[in-house]
């Protein structure tokens, strides 16, 4: 009864174990990851600031003072505005759109680490299940070299030399589920899952995603669609920001009309006198500092544009390159696929022999054929990755390689 008891007190107690695939993980991160929430509160910050702007055009200021002669209730309102107002709205709102932007490569990039990650954790544990094989095979070679040797029939060095293979693979096997362990960890933590939470990773949806073989890149395409790019945008706001902060300068001969009202009384008068007043403010001279201001922040929108160009340049060669490291990939897939073919050949060929004596065969055709696995998988996940980073470049979701076959890959015709 008390053991019923102690089984159910932990079985209420147990955590459930949360089964993460790769959309779920994107999911929470974008809910949970710090920098994530740290950008949306600046975008916050920056669009209070543009409200700001815009209500200090045209709304009016008022002000009431008080010393002791009385007291005056003194409004100010801007009727007509050929100066900088304007020119310090748009720069706010470029700021806005700048860290918008950001964000957007923020969780683009989120969902390209997280797929790494994933990759990264499949990747320690298809390592350690061919480690955990191979170090299994050589421990029985070990410990039947040792019954050899109680039976004279070995010797001593190759008892130490099987012992020496053993401990190799099995000190590979702890690095491995270390590997796993830390990576585990380093995906709770990006998804913001306590630690001490149970979790079970699903892969399926990359393990099954289908290569699409007889396909190229087009560079063409993406050469064309590169406008989009996080960074060609940015830097054309960011050309946009500074010359309208340059604007803002521009002070002299830009005149302000104002309307002024004001009600006064003083200690002793039942009544107040009110007054009106129409201003037009227009600046002279300041010692040439606007001109100096504006020119500086001039030339700062054409360093941006050179730096906007060199840019253009770098995006311009992963493009053109992107067709070679294409079919790179596509080469170690088919060299990939064709090793595990072989690998399963020989596993089929060592089962139907099997035979005791044989049994070390059949134990090294398992472990083989293990790693081909884990080599196809490494590859997969390499393009998988490639694809959603020509996503990235073209400023779009790179999680549309799981759901639809890119828009830049076309018919592969011949050999580059």
């Amino acid at each position: 009864m008390i053991l019923l008891l102690l089984l159910l007190t932990a079985s209420l107690f147990a955590q459930e174990v949360l089964v993460l695939d790769i959309r779920g993980g994107v999911s929470r991160a974008m809910e949970t990851n710090r920098e994530i929430q740290r950008i949306k509160q600046e975008i916050l910050s920056l669009e209070s600031l543009y409200r700001a702007e815009k209500w200090d055009r045209f709304a009016p200021k008022m002000e009431l003072l008080i010393d002791r002669e009385g007291l005056g209730l003194f409004t100010r309102a801007l009727l007509l505005d050929f100066g900088n107002r304007l020119s310090r709205i748009r720069s706010a709102e470029i700021s806005v759109s700048i860290k918008r932007e950001l964000l957007k490569e923020f969780e683009r990039q989120v969902k390209i680490r997280l797929t790494e990650l994933f990759a990264e954790l499949y990747m320690a544990e298809k390592t350690a299940e061919v480690e955990r094989e191979r170090m299994a095979i050589a421990y029985v070679r070990f410990d039947r070299e040792r019954e050899r040797l109680a039976r004279g029939l070995s010797d001593r060095v190759k008892v130490a030399e099987w012992e020496r293979i053993y401990r190799g693979f099995r000190a590979k096997l702890l690095a491995a589920q270390r590997r796993y362990n830390r990576v585990l960890l380093e995906i709770k933590r990006f998804v913001g899952i306590p630690v001490d939470r149970p979790v079970r990773v699903d892969f399926s949806e990359l393990l099954d995603f289908a290569v699409p073989r007889n396909r190229t890149v087009d560079a063409d395409y993406l050469l064309a669609n590169l406008k989009n790019n996080y960074l060609l945008r940015v830097k054309k706001l960011e050309v946009a920001y500074f010359r309208s902060r340059a604007k803002e300068q521009r002070r002299i001969l830009y005149p302000e009309l104002s309307a002024y009202l004001s009600a006064e009384r003083s200690h002793g008068e039942d009544r107040f006198r009110g007054s009106w007043n129409l201003t037009l403010r227009v600046p002279l001279f300041d010692g040439r500092t606007s001109f100096y201001r504006e020119k500086s922040l001039l030339d700062m929108a054409r360093a941006v544009e050179i730096e906007r160009e060199d840019v253009r340049e770098v995006l311009r060669r992963k493009a053109l390159e992107a067709p070679y490291r294409w079919e790179e990939l596509m080469g170690r897939y088919e060299s990939a696929l064709a090793y595990d073919l072989w690998a399963q050949e020989n596993l089929d060929l060592s089962r139907s022999n099997y035979e005791l004596e044989l049994a070390f065969d059949l134990g090294y055709a398992m472990s083989t054929k293990t790693d081909a696995e884990r080599q196809l998988a490494e590859v997969r996940f390499e393009i998988i990755l490639f694809l959603m980073r020509l996503y990235d470049l073209l400023g779009e979701d790179p999680l549309r390689v799981l759901s639809e076959e890119p828009p830049f890959l076309v018919e592969k015709v011949g050999e580059l």
